[in-house]
């Protein structure tokens, strides 16, 4: 198997830090900085920003320099509005791959137990972080389990777009707990076979999920719009 290269590496750190919010909305990237927190060079490191440029991550600014993106109000809708168009389409496609393939079918049953026994759990902190991981494995089955090759790259280039606004939507700690069950309900719907409720689950999961982050904006003005960018 072929090393991961340094443009790699370097790609691979700053989407993650990007997509968990420990690069905030709007963050400079100076290539000195970057060289000297992740050990590259500069050629690898302006590879990494350029290959972030095009995902969307980050803006190169002429004159400036590269800066983590910023997210509007309207970009949190118009991601949700594409979601809800794609999503539903593809818990029907991955319904129906469940029904006729026993390995897909035990995928999707495995989550569903992993979902239960986070229900059950006491809140904690790692328990909403091994939810989160959950959750992105489940969108990330969703996605293999499609049949179209389309649609899913056209969710997956969505993913880390979708990664960044966790912290919007999940400010508060109730909306973690709905999102078990929403997810829970979703599974029972495919494990049934029923394309039809499995895909009305997602959409509600959606539409629930962009109205708690617009909430949390109104809830909270100074944290979120420092989250916002």
């Amino acid at each position: 198997m072929t090393e991961p290269s340094k443009a790699d590496q370097v790609h691979a750190q700053l989407k993650t830090e990007i997509e968990l919010g420990e690069l905030a909305p709007g963050s400079p990237l100076s290539e000195l900085w970057l060289v000297e927190r992740t050990g590259a060079s500069r050629t690898p490191v302006r590879e990494a920003l350029r290959r972030l440029a095009a995902e969307g991550l980050v803006d190169l600014v002429p004159r400036i320099g590269a800066r983590v993106s910023r997210v509007s109000a309207q970009s949190v809708r118009d991601l949700f509005e594409f979601r809800q168009l794609l999503e539903p389409v593809a818990i029907r496609q991955a319904t129906a791959r469940a029904a006729a393939d026993p390995a897909v079918r035990a995928v999707f049953e495995d989550m569903r137990d992993d979902f239960a026994r986070i229900r059950d759990r006491a809140p904690s902190r790692e328990r909403s972080r091994e939810f989160y991981e959950l959750a992105d494995r489940f969108d990330w089955a969703v996605i293999d389990a499609s049949r179209n090759v389309h649609l899913r790259r056209a969710i997956a280039e969505l993913r880390p777009h979708t990664a960044r606004l966790r912290n919007l939507s999940h400010l508060d700690p109730r909306r973690t707990e709905v999102s078990v069950g929403e997810h829970l309900a979703i599974c029972d719907a495919l494990l049934a076979g029923d394309a039809d409720t499995a895909a009305s689950r997602i959409a509600a999961h959606l539409a629930e999920s962009v109205a708690t982050i617009f909430r949390n904006l109104a809830e909270a003005p100074s944290e979120s719009l420092e989250l916002l960018g």
